[in-house]
Parts: C-alpha cells; structure tokens; sequence
C-alpha cells in the first residue's frame, strides 16, 4: 500500500487507453530510479480527461520527476506507461511513458489541462541516503533517454 501512495496511486482514476512499450523504446541508465514522488491530484477538469501518473525520466544523467497530469486523449492515440527492465546481466533499461498512434509511433503528447502539486523535499532511498535527482519538470516535454 505504501508503495502505491508513493507512486502517486491512481487506482480508480480514468486513464487513456495503454499499449505495451515498444522494445525499440528501451534506452540503457546507468542508475536505477528513487522511489516514486507523492502527488496531490487536482480537481479532474473534465468529464473526459484521462489521469497519466507522475514519473521520474531520465535528464542530464539524472533522474527528474515529471508530474501526474490531466490530459485530453486524442483520436486514435494510446498511452505507453514507463518502464524499467532489468536484463538478464544486470543493465538497467528504461523506456519514458509516450503516446503512440495506431502504428506504435511516438507521438507528441496531448498538452495538459491539470498538473499535480508535488512536494519539493528531498528523495530518500530506501537505505536512508538522499538521491541526488534533478528538479521536478514545469510541463512535460519529450524526454530523453540517453545516459
């Protein structure tokens, strides 16, 4: 339960439509990601927006939190979630959440129409060290998986 407040639990929440990422989405970091920021969720806009949760993506080498937000779908788009993969020799993978058309494309993502309030402390790790993260993201924008 913990975990999933922690994550900005969404449980209930109406969200796009998710397809599965790609394995072409799939970038190699170097350091796994601190655990999930707790988010206050705003008022829900409209009838027909559709929540994307909060989640840390990769910049400058580092991990940067970009916030849960409201969003309207577009026609004919579905979600892909983030996602980390640990291969079988231990390197960390990780694909950002994207929207994709009905090809499996990435495409620009729906501007937001309400964006989470996230708190400004530090990120602790679950051995007690402060994680040396990056700022959390005004809007959100293509991210970059490059190390």
């Amino acid at each position: 339960m913990i975990a999933s407040l922690a994550l900005g639990c969404s449980h209930g929440l109406p969200h796009p439509p998710y397809v599965p990422q790609p394995q072409s989405a799939l970038a190699q970091v170097t350091l796994p990601p601190p655990p999930g920021r707790v988010e206050q969720v705003p008022r829900r806009p409209s009838d027909s927006a559709v929540w994307i949760d909060g989640e840390w993506t990769w910049r400058r080498s580092r991990w940067a939190w970009l916030p849960g937000r409201w969003v309207q779908t577009p026609l004919g788009l579905a979600f892909s979630p983030s996602e980390f993969v640990r291969g079988a020799d231990g390197r960390l993978w990780y694909a950002p959440g994207a929207w994709r058309d009905g090809t499996g494309a990435s495409v620009e993502a729906p501007p937001p129409l309400a964006i989470a309030n996230v708190g400004s402390t530090e990120v602790v790790n679950a051995s007690g060290s402060t994680e040396n993260t990056g700022p959390t993201l005004k809007r959100p924008s293509a991210p970059s998986t490059h190390p």
